[in-house]
């Protein structure tokens, strides 16, 4: 009776060995709303101008959508979520080369913050691979990594502003 159960779990270990490493599970993707009602009033007032990019993106309206970002890192130099709005706004209609500084900084003041949470990382990873591969240089594994954690809003390799919003 024994000799089966060893035989199959030599089996089952077998399998996940041969199945690959084991996938993480997928995550929520961080909203800016979800943060937007954080933070001092200078951080806030920051934050509704993000919002208000995002809802110009949404429109189509690539100007004034770039302006209420760049409004939000003047009023707010220190905030991540500005820098990581414009970088979207980058890649998908501007410089995916700024893009990739724009994300650099979102990126390095999150992690001072403590803000670099699961919800946030999808989209790291998935504006440094849509902004490697648009200035022509590799980035796929970046979009892999955001498409495993965040399905939901990475599958098509693309973060909309509505899906920020």
């Amino acid at each position: 009776m024994r000799a089966p159960a060893v035989l199959m779990l030599s089996i089952a270990l077998a399998w996940g060995c041969l199945s690959g490493p084991a996938r993480e599970a997928p995550v929520e993707s961080l909203r800016l709303s979800q943060v937007e009602p954080q933070g001092d009033p200078v951080r806030r007032a920051s934050l509704r101008l993000c919002a208000e990019g995002l809802r110009a993106d949404i429109a189509r309206r690539d100007g004034p959508a770039r302006s209420q970002y760049e409004r939000a890192i003047a009023l707010d130099p220190t905030n991540p979520w500005a820098y990581l709005v414009l970088a979207r706004h980058e890649v998908a209609v501007g410089d995916p080369r700024r893009a990739l500084q724009y994300l650099q900084q979102a990126e390095t003041l999150l992690r001072n913050e403590g803000a670099f949470i699961p919800g946030v990382e999808p989209h790291v990873e998935g504006l440094r691979g849509a902004a490697l591969v648009a200035s022509g240089r590799p980035g796929g594994e970046h979009l892999r990594r955001a498409a495993e954690l965040s399905p939901a809003v990475w599958d098509d390799g693309r973060l909309d502003a509505d899906e920020l919003l």
